[in-house]
């Protein structure tokens, strides 16, 4: 008895078709899929296509990151960045490079795949991996000339292809007549406008760090070193408040070392003085949206085997008392979105003279790469300067 086969689609009926090839092609990681731009005319225009990137994206949810930009501390002025690779031990810089260095970039924000960057009085998104950018009018267009009541304090990028095709910007403003207080502007990429005062005014802690925000489950997070922080929801268009957790003894006014998302969590880290050899990675509970817990929990003396020269430093304070100093800074917590079972997150920090990278579940530190030592040699890299790139075909 024979048994009918249905016969599998020939080669030339799949390339003759635009949505089945758009199907197959959609599942193709990106680094392939942008070398078959060049296979014909066909296939550049299936994968260069606005619906096609927006496919792309929504089935190839929170990719890890593969490298950093980071920003040397010296050279804020006047931007200069590194370009750390977490593949290769190749540190080609990609044609992104070309784009901030002519004119000048200072990019603010990385969020799944795109970049929210300044130049001089001008912002921009940019998708680094395509080389794309749309400047974006500051929402001052429809001010009369003489108000002056109020001044931008951050300008902060919110994306997932989860949630929406279209990204947005908040702006945050801060009154100059009354102390404290804010108000919010929204751009969306879907008709390219501002929103202005969508919400004004509203109260906040004194210390809430706006132009260092956070996009995480539709809502960007500002870091605040006091008891509660504040977050703006995209759904509801309303100021949240968080409670930070609890000051561990002796914290420093700016306690908190690291602030930032990968694959979908949220990170936090206190850490008490470089003295202490232990500390934890903190997540805030993606149910509940108001818990930090425990997710990891480092001991420097671990991470630094194979690195003691760079990261332990002897140190007299002015009492005689002979210390420990621990010399690093957080550069990146990097989750793998294989699960929460046998995956390969880690932390990158740096140190005098390298970039590290610790791996949680293993406890081996690796050496990334050798970077020029700057004036600041206990903290070369500022965590907040160190912005994670991801691969994307998205269209600006």
């Amino acid at each position: 008895m024979s048994t009918s086969q249905t016969p599998s689609p020939s080669p030339e009926i799949v390339a003759g078709n635009d949505d089945l090839l758009t199907e197959i092609l959609s599942h193709v990681p990106v680094k392939p899929l942008l070398r078959f731009k060049s296979v014909n005319k066909q296939w550049n225009s299936v994968i260069s296509h606005h619906r096609f990137s927006l496919l792309h994206c929504y089935r190839h949810l929170y990719p890890p990151s593969s490298a950093l930009f980071v920003l040397h501390h010296s050279q804020i002025l006047s931007p200069s960045y590194d370009f750390i690779s977490f593949t290769s031990q190749q540190q080609c810089r990609p044609p992104f490079f070309s784009l901030l260095n002519s004119p000048p970039f200072h990019i603010l924000q990385s969020c799944n795949g795109l970049f929210l960057c300044s130049s001089g009085v001008l912002i921009f998104v940019c998708n680094p991996t395509s080389n794309q950018k749309v400047c974006i009018d500051l929402p001052i267009a429809g001010i009369d000339e003489g108000d002056c009541d109020s001044s931008f304090l951050g300008f902060n990028l919110g994306f997932d292809p989860a949630r929406s095709p279209h990204y947005q910007v908040v702006s945050v403003s801060g009154s100059k007549i009354e102390e404290n207080s804010y108000s919010i502007d929204v751009y969306s990429s879907g008709n390219r406008k501002w929103r202005r005062g969508v919400i004004d005014p509203f109260k906040g802690p004194f210390d809430v760090e706006f132009d260092h925000g956070v996009y995480w489950e539709g809502r960007v997070y500002w870091l605040s070193h006091t008891e509660t922080t504040i977050c703006f929801d995209f759904d509801t268009e309303c100021v949240e408040s968080l409670a930070m957790p609890k000051a561990i003894e002796g914290a420093y006014i700016e306690r908190f070392r690291y602030f930032g998302e990968s694959c979908g969590h949220l990170h936090l880290i206190e850490i008490r003085t470089n003295c202490v050899s232990e500390f934890n990675v903190l997540e805030l509970d993606r149910k509940s949206k108001a818990e930090w817990f425990v997710k990891y929990r480092v001991n420097l003396d671990v991470l630094g085997r194979g690195f003691e020269a760079e990261l332990f430093q002897d140190h007299s304070d002015r009492f005689g008392r002979g210390l420990r100093f621990y010399a690093f800074s957080i550069l990146a917590v990097v989750r793998d979105n294989v699960g929460d079972g046998d995956d390969d997150s880690a932390l990158v920090i740096s140190i005098p003279g390298k970039v590290i990278t610790y791996n949680f579940r293993t406890k081996v530190s690796k050496l990334l790469c050798n970077v020029v030592d700057e004036s600041d040699k206990l903290f070369p890299f500022r965590g907040y300067n160190a912005f994670q790139f991801i691969e994307s075909i998205y269209c600006v």
